[in-house]
């Protein structure tokens, strides 16, 4: 099978500028992506609605951080979010998860279930919430329906979080969405703590990680993360990534077994 891809619009945010939200849909048309995510200070967020109709492609989530201050910024987005029903939600607010982050999805959960929107918790290195595990335990503490998590392959091993196969476990139940990349532990990346690059390059095993998924029956959407360190032509690492990822799907359609690692 073939899962739908996506990109982050964070590989559209350049050292020289940020594309156009046209710009993005007409390079992943072209490309053969399904769809994107959008970053929720995009100036574009009203246009939204129509890029389904107009591109074909689905925009999967609006990505959030939460941190004191953007209370309001949050009520708004979750009131006001059309052509989207997912807000993926990094908290910030400290160096680890504070009460303010608590209070803020209690806020903003009534508001979501009543216009249908799933909020995913986005675990984020050097953020509050760094961890699966973090994310994990808010989902049990609320117990609710629109809550869930991302898998994201780059702060997972960024954040050194390590044993995968137990992380995918106890997540499981809440996974929402599955954000990927390319990365090497460097103080030269992003946070002085890995870089973010095209799924063909970087230390990451990205086909391992695929398998895991593939073995627990994940059929859903795969993102891949971007950042204007990657540097080079945006265009080009969105179709390395691409071609990266369908390959790793053909082999492991292939070879399920050799994922099985000890």
């Amino acid at each position: 099978m073939h899962h739908s891809i996506h990109a982050m619009d964070f590989i559209f945010q350049t050292n020289l500028g940020t594309y156009s939200l046209q710009a993005q849909c007409e390079m992943l048309s072209e490309l053969g992506y399904q769809g994107l995510k959008v970053s929720s200070w995009s100036s574009e967020l009203e246009h939204l609605a129509k890029v389904q109709s107009t591109w074909g492609l689905e925009v999967g989530a609006v990505y959030a951080i939460y941190r004191p201050g953007l209370e309001s910024r949050l009520i708004r987005l979750a009131e006001s979010l059309e052509g989207c029903q997912c807000i993926q939600l990094a908290l910030h607010s400290g160096t680890s998860i504070t009460e303010g982050d608590v209070r803020m999805i209690e806020a903003l959960l009534p508001i979501c279930e009543r216009r249908g929107i799933q909020i995913a918790l986005y675990p984020h290195v050097r953020y509050g919430m760094q961890t699966t595990s973090e994310a994990v335990q808010l989902c049990e503490m609320f117990n609710h329906p629109n809550l869930g998590i991302v898998f994201n392959g780059y702060h997972w091993y960024a954040a050194k979080e390590g044993s995968l196969e137990d992380r995918l476990d106890a997540l499981w139940p809440w996974l929402k969405d599955v954000i990927i990349a390319g990365s090497s532990l460097s103080p030269l990346g992003w946070g002085g703590v890995a870089t973010i690059e095209p799924l063909d390059s970087g230390e990451v095993d990205n086909f391992v990680i695929l398998g895991g998924l593939r073995r627990r029956g994940y059929t859903g959407t795969i993102a891949f993360l971007g950042w204007e360190g990657m540097g080079g032509n945006v265009y080009n690492n969105l179709r390395r990534s691409r071609d990266a990822f369908r390959e790793m799907e053909l082999r492991y359609e292939a070879h399920p077994d050799w994922v099985l690692m000890r």
